[in-house]
């Protein structure tokens, strides 16, 4: 086995490439592992994802946390289609074709050939595919669907919205204030894809000032020497210290 071991090792470098054992115990290395990290004392954790697409990161979501109950959220009419009758086949799993922003409103979804990369920003020539048409959609805040839902905390929020994670957060500014999140996990571009795509530096800012500490940067894309774009995760401090407080509390016993 060991001699298995150095012959794929040495053709992998000879390819140009390392590989190297995942240490999940190490923050950092792998947001869900991170995720499970922060969250292993809750048993059935409240998730809501944001910008669901086709159910990729509802699975994600169900493989890292068996128990939990996730709110998948898809405001693409064509897109919703396909989610809706997967997730309904789910225990635990609640499809809702609406948008979210910082008002409940309306708003035109610019849909692209590649669904993906819908959003309400008009995309750059940075940004990939085209816009195909575009569909009015109802748009919520994350306190107006928790207030109506009974919502009493959201252990993860994960948003992938292209552009629009700003105003994803400026719609749950009650939340924040009253330490309703746990964590928020999303995709943050740094290149320039869509007009006026708030700075990573205004969104640091806020979510600071809402409380939350950055925690990790993971699967980190370049173009070219600069950084392009990359998943994030910042946790809400009064939760981490809360986490905290549990585990000294428990070494105790």
């Amino acid at each position: 086995m060991q001699m298995i071991k150095k012959a794929i090792l040495s053709l992998a470098r000879r390819a140009g490439y390392d590989i190297v054992r995942l240490n999940k115990s190490n923050i950092g290395e792998h947001p869900f592992s991170d995720m499970q990290h922060f969250l292993k004392e809750e048993d059935e954790p409240v998730l809501f994802d944001l910008g669901g697409n086709i159910g990729q990161t509802v699975d994600r979501f169900r493989a890292a946390f068996p128990k939990s109950r996730i709110h998948t959220f898809e405001p693409s009419p064509s897109t919703y289609s396909i989610l809706k009758p997967y997730c309904d086949r789910l225990p635990g799993v609640s499809a809702w074709r609406y948008g979210i922003g910082s008002g409940d409103t309306k708003l035109p979804l610019l849909e692209n050939s590649s669904s993906v990369m819908s959003s309400f920003l008009e995309p750059n020539k940075a940004a990939g595919g085209k816009v195909v048409k575009s569909s009015e959609v109802d748009v919520i805040t994350l306190d107006s669907f928790a207030e109506e839902h009974k919502i009493e905390f959201i252990h993860v929020l994960k948003s992938d919205t292209q552009g629009y994670e700003l105003e994803v957060f400026k719609g749950a500014s009650r939340l924040m204030k009253e330490n309703r999140i746990g964590l928020i996990y999303f995709e943050f571009t740094f290149l320039e894809m869509y007009k006026g795509q708030p700075s990573f530096y205004d969104v640091f800012k806020y979510l600071s000032e809402s409380n939350f500490a950055l925690v990790a940067f993971y699967e980190q894309h370049f173009v070219g020497e600069l950084l392009g774009w990359a998943d994030v995760i910042f946790i809400n401090r009064h939760y981490k210290k809360k986490k905290g407080r549990l585990k000294s509390t428990a070494a105790q016993i």
